[in-house]
Formats: structure tokens, C-alpha cells, sequence
């Protein structure tokens, strides 16, 4: 067995025991199992083909529920986006019942959504600290680095494309892409609020993740990176702005140091449109997905559009040698498969979500802590703008990463509560004290000037 197999069994037992001391070790367990599940690595083929991301879920799951009860209190129990979760959830059952042209298939889409939702619970009730949640930072950010890493060490490429790297629903180009873009405003945020070390690991990450980024060469994936930008600039104020502006313009030179011939010709759209064969064929599945949205227009259960691809788009199929296709869009796989009462319900969520982050920065408190978690909420919100972003051009609505940030959302949220509560419970000391200070004082009584 290869050393790096020992030491990831290692790290993976560990924390599979003390998830039973607290939770927040099964669930950082768990997210180092995404970053490198075993059957995804070289070095896994040293170990039983086990299902090791549904073990340490389950034992995550099983040290939460021991332990729910002496975990310290939330600030807050009910978040906007968990509703609208919730109903996805529900209507993608409902949806599978009556109108699914595929019902094995939805039902297995439905219980992925349903698994989804269970981790995104997990995660908030999870973290109920501020060192909690910078844990699960840290965790993402090795992550991206040991992606980071394995592109550089073996950069494995074809069609300019980078293949070999990823997760669980993010293998490849395109899936690790959106990771990336997901995660790195949270490194960004590390750097400006960390440590001397966690600013010197962030900017190494930053480095290896771009790299790796740019290998990936995905047109959505950079969208949702220029998108980022704009929208750090836009949300940004005071001196944080000129920070965040010398940030972009050092990572920006990174960027163009790293990007070679492949990138900048697949990056760039052809002057004729239509010779744009992977531009032109994403327009034309979307047109199909709205067509089939008027023959369906509850939903064709999931896996819906990629098994009526032969008759919404058939020259796209016959020019795949006859390969079913998706659609390549989270939005129209949410109208497609789930409906236009689907869509709609994910749009809930994602303007809830929105509207969460809005919230913490407008409440979050002027403490060295509350300036910490106002900044965080930046970052979580220029993350999910990139995150969906690149899910305007491939399929993310079964992918963890479209439901990671809503959750940190949410975590971050119960810690802005409490942070506030405990700046106020401050600031009436501090008033209660003054008040005694001027009772006791001589020039406070009657008479005296």
C-alpha cells in the first residue's frame, strides 16, 4: 500500500472516530473524503472499493444526532433559502409520481436532491462557532490545493481541456472549474482576515487552484470568474474596495502568466456564430428544453430532457454517433426535468439566498468579529454569482457545490446573530458601567457645577 493511501486512511479513520466527540470532524471528514475520494485517485486502487463518501456521511449524521443536544445554542433556527429547498425537494418527488417519461431515473435524481438537502441541514446545524466555520474553510481550500497540485504534478489534458481531476459530480473540466470558482473567493477572504500562515497558504493555493483553473479551460467557468470580479467591485466599500481592487490586479497578473495558446483559442468566440459548434449547440438544447416545457410543462421527471434528446434535439444526438444529451444548463434542467413550478422554486431559492447575505452585511456588527463576517458574506456572495454563472452553461442542479454557499449562508448567519447579540450584551455593560461611574462621582450631585 502506498504511503499516501496509509496517510489518507489515517485521516479518514480519524475522522470517522471523532465524529462521535463532535460533529464538526465528521463533517470535515467528510468534505476532505469529495476533495479526494479514493476511487478518483491513483492511489486508491490500494484500497476495498468501498462507498467511502456515504460511510462518513452516515457516521457525520450519526455523531450530529448524538450530540445535537450539548452542541452550543444557534442564533438562529429558520433561513430563508431552507424553505425553498425543502419544496424543490418535494416537487421533484411529486414530479416523478405523475408526469416522469423516465421514473427510475427521476426517482434516483429525486433521492440525490433529497441527500442533498440532508447535507446542506447538516452543514449549518454543524457549525455553530466561528472556528467552526473557519475549519470548513480550511478544509475547501487544501481541497482546491490538492487539485491544484495533481494539475501541475500530471496535467492530463485532450481538446485543450484538462481531465483527471475533480469530485463527486465535479470531475473534469467543467465540474472542477466551478469548484474553483466557488472556493476561491473564500480563499480571498482567508487572506484578508487570516493569520501571517493562513495568508501565506491562501496565496499558495491561489496559485496551484488558478493553474489548475486555467488548464481546465472552461468558457463557463471563466464567465463565472470575470463575473466574480464584477461583482467583488460592486458590492465592495471603503478601503476594502482598494484591497480587493490591488487583489484582482495581482491575481489577474497570475492569471495571465498561467494562461498559454489552448486557453486564450478556446476562450475565444468565433466571429461567425454559427461555426461555434459548442456555442450553437447549447442555444439549440435550450430551445429544445423550452419546447419540451410546453408539451411538459409540470416536468418530464428527472433525467426527463436527456431521455427526449432524440426528439427535441435530434441533429445534436445523430452528430454524438446517437448519445442521448443533456442540456447542458441548470436552469433549463430545472425547467425541463422539474417543471416551470421547478423553476421557479430554485429561482426562490437562489433570491433567498441573496437576500441572507444581504442581510448579514447590513446587520452584521462593527467588531474586529462582525468586520470578519461582513467580509465573509462578500465572499459567499461573489462565490454563489460565480457558481451560477457557470451553471447558466452546464448542469449543476445534482452538484453539492450549488448548495455548499446557500449552507455556509446560513451558518454564517447564525454566527452574525450571535455576534451581535453578544456586541449589544457589550455595549449595556458598558452603558450600566458608565452609569455607576457618574452616580459615584462628586460633581454628579445636586449643587455642584
Amino acid at each position: 500500500m502506498s504511503l499516501t493511501a496509509i496517510a489518507w486512511l489515517i485521516t479518514y479513520v480519524g475522522g470517522s472516530l471523532m465524529a462521535y466527540v463532535h460533529p464538526i470532524y465528521g463533517m470535515l471528514a467528510y468534505f476532505f473524503t469529495y476533495y479526494q475520494t479514493p476511487a478518483f485517485r491513483w492511489w486508491g486502487r490500494d484500497l476495498p472499493n468501498l462507498r467511502w463518501s456515504l460511510i462518513i456521511s452516515l457516521l457525520w449524521v450519526g455523531g450530529f444526532l448524538l450530540a445535537r443536544k450539548r452542541l452550543p445554542p444557534l442564533g438562529i433556527k429558520k433561513h430563508p433559502q431552507t424553505i425553498w429547498f425543502v419544496l424543490l425537494v418535494i416537487n421533484a418527488f411529486l414530479v416523478t409520481a405523475t408526469t416522469a417519461v423516465w421514473e427510475e431515473k427521476s426517482l434516483d435524481h429525486s433521492i440525490i436532491l433529497l441527500k442533498l438537502l440532508i447535507m446542506y441541514l447538516l452543514i449549518f446545524q454543524t457549525i455553530r462557532t466561528k472556528e467552526h466555520y473557519d475549519y470548513a474553510l480550511y478544509v475547501h481550500m487544501y481541497g482546491i490545493f490538492s487539485w491544484g497540485w495533481s494539475a501541475y504534478v500530471d496535467p492530463r489534458r485532450e481538446a485543450g481541456r484538462l481531465y483527471g481531476i475533480g469530485g463527486p459530480n465535479a470531475w473534469n473540466d467543467n465540474g472542477a472549474a466551478t469548484i474553483f470558482v466557488a472556493i476561491l473567493p473564500l480563499v480571498g477572504s482567508m487572506f484578508y482576515t487570516g493569520k501571517t500562515w493562513v495568508k501565506l497558504a491562501c496565496s499558495i493555493t491561489a496559485v496551484f487552484a488558478l493553474n489548475a483553473f486555467v488548464l481546465c479551460n472552461s468558457r463557463g467557468g471563466m464567465m463565472g470568474l470575470l463575473m466574480e470580479g464584477l461583482m467583488a467591485l460592486k458590492i465592495s466599500k471603503g478601503p476594502m474596495r482598494k484591497k480587493i481592487f490591488m487583489g484582482m490586479i495581482a491575481g489577474g497578473i497570475l492569471f495571465f502568466s498561467l494562461m498559454d495558446t489552448q486557453f486564450i483559442e478556446r476562450q475565444q468566440f468565433k466571429e461567425d456564430y454559427g461555426e461555434d459548434s459548442s456555442a450553437t449547440g447549447r442555444l439549440d438544447s435550450w430551445k429544445g428544453a423550452i419546447e419540451l416545457s410546453k408539451d411538459y410543462p409540470f416536468g418530464a421527471g428527472g433525467g426527463g430532457y436527456v431521455y427526449l434528446s432524440p426528439i427535441y434535439i435530434p441533429h445534436i444526438v445523430a452528430a454524438h454517433g446517437g448519445e442521448r444529451r443533456a442540456v447542458h444548463s441548470t436552469y433549463f434542467q430545472a425547467l425541463s426535468d422539474f417543471g416551470i413550478q421547478g423553476f421557479l422554486i430554485l429561482m426562490g431559492f437562489i433570491l433567498s439566498t441573496f437576500y441572507q447575505l444581504n442581510d448579514i452585511r447590513k446587520n452584521a456588527p462593527h467588531t474586529e468579529e462582525g468586520r470578519k463576517i461582513w467580509l465573509q458574506s462578500i465572499a459567499l456572495f461573489i462565490g454563489f454569482v460565480g457558481v451560477l454563472t457557470a451553471g447558466v452553461f452546464t448542469s449543476r442542479l445534482l452538484t453539492e457545490v450549488l448548495f455548499w454557499l446557500p449552507a455556509f449562508s446560513a451558518a454564517l448567519k447564525n454566527l452574525q446573530v450571535l455576534e451581535s447579540e453578544k456586541s449589544m450584551v457589550a455595549l449595556d455593560e458598558q452603558k450600566t458601567n458608565h452609569d455607576d461611574d457618574s452616580q459615584r462621582s462628586p460633581y454628579s450631585r445636586s449643587g455642584v457645577r
